[in-house]
């Protein structure tokens, strides 16, 4: 009650504002009066809304082939439990850990969110596979309405989500049809330090610092990495993307041969990465030296483009 009153209140100062204004002859430029909504927007609803496109009727990652759905309940891992006693996950997406130092509640606050937009409610979902994982989900892409009104666009959740820094892009095998749109979502939050960001331990680690071998052995779970390539590697059965000139201390990227084709499929030479700068995700491995293996392009990023 006290927020309407006060959006009312605020609303009539700004018309009053205005009014005054054209008597004088003046006039407040569209872009100030956008910026105030915004403001007045936000101190009203105690939140930023983030401008998300509607869902694409066709492509890898759209409604198209999407079903109807009607969602039960929110689980506690984030599955969407749906009525008629299916359970969905949504692909590509990694959720706030229980404890994030940057962020605490994070996680809480993700659920949350996830409960209060489609608990109850219809949706669309695009599965990703005929039938469920070992684990009993159903790998999805999910579609609902953003807004309460009848003709409220169809938007991508996971998309959503990651965009609001409640969720990290997991480079699921399943998920790699939406890397792009995932990413390019994921990335103002990512760049501005928002929500799951915020945790140091999320943020992606610089290969090229003295401290990124430490920082890699630390760290736990899936882990993203940035730097500049620096030279390449051989051998019978894998190619390496060093990240450094010391062998046993520096990062390196590790694609077996047998997945080669994959990445060349899509247009990624690892010969022709040498001194580009990439980020990429993925489990570290330690024998020899920080180590991450990739096995499908959805794992890596190439971040400039080819110097002419």
């Amino acid at each position: 009650m006290k927020k309407r009153i006060f959006l009312k209140n605020v609303l009539a100062d700004l018309g009053e504002a205005m009014w005054r204004m054209g008597r004088r002859g003046s006039h407040l430029p569209v872009r100030d009066v956008f910026d105030v909504a915004a403001v007045v927007c936000a101190l009203f609803w105690g939140s930023t809304v983030y401008a998300l496109n509607p869902a694409p009727e066709t492509g890898v990652c759209s409604l198209e082939s999407a079903t109807p759905a009607t969602v039960a309940a929110i689980d506690k891992d984030f599955d969407l439990l749906l009525d008629d006693g299916r359970r969905a996950a949504i692909s590509g997406l990694e959720f706030p850990p229980p404890v994030a130092q940057g962020a605490p509640g994070l996680r809480a606050q993700a659920r949350k969110r996830l409960s209060d937009w489609l608990a109850g409610r219809d949706v669309f979902l695009g599965a990703f596979a005929a039938s469920p994982d070992r684990w009993g989900h159903v790998p999805a892409r999910v579609f609902a309405p953003r807004g309460e009104t009848p003709d409220a666009p169809l938007v991508s959740v996971g998309e959503a989500l990651l965009e609001e820094g409640l969720a990290r892009f997991r480079p699921d095998r399943a998920a790699a049809p939406c890397a792009a749109a995932y990413l390019a979502a994921e990335a103002p939050a990512r760049e501005e330090g928002r929500g799951i960001w915020a945790d140091p331990a999320a943020r992606a680690v610089n290969a090229g610092s003295k401290e990124a071998a430490r920082a890699l052995l630390q760290r736990k779970g899936i882990i993203v990495v940035e730097g500049r390539i620096a030279s390449f590697g051989e051998t019978r059965g894998a190619i390496y993307l060093n990240f450094g000139q010391k062998r046993a201390e520096d990062f390196a990227i590790v694609i077996l041969r047998r997945n080669l084709a994959i990445f060349q499929a899509s247009g990624i030479e690892p010969r022709k990465l040498i001194g580009r700068r990439a980020r990429v995700r993925g489990l570290i491995e330690t024998g020899l030296g920080p180590r991450m293996e990739i096995s499908a392009p959805a794992d890596i990023e190439i971040l400039e483009d080819a110097k002419p």
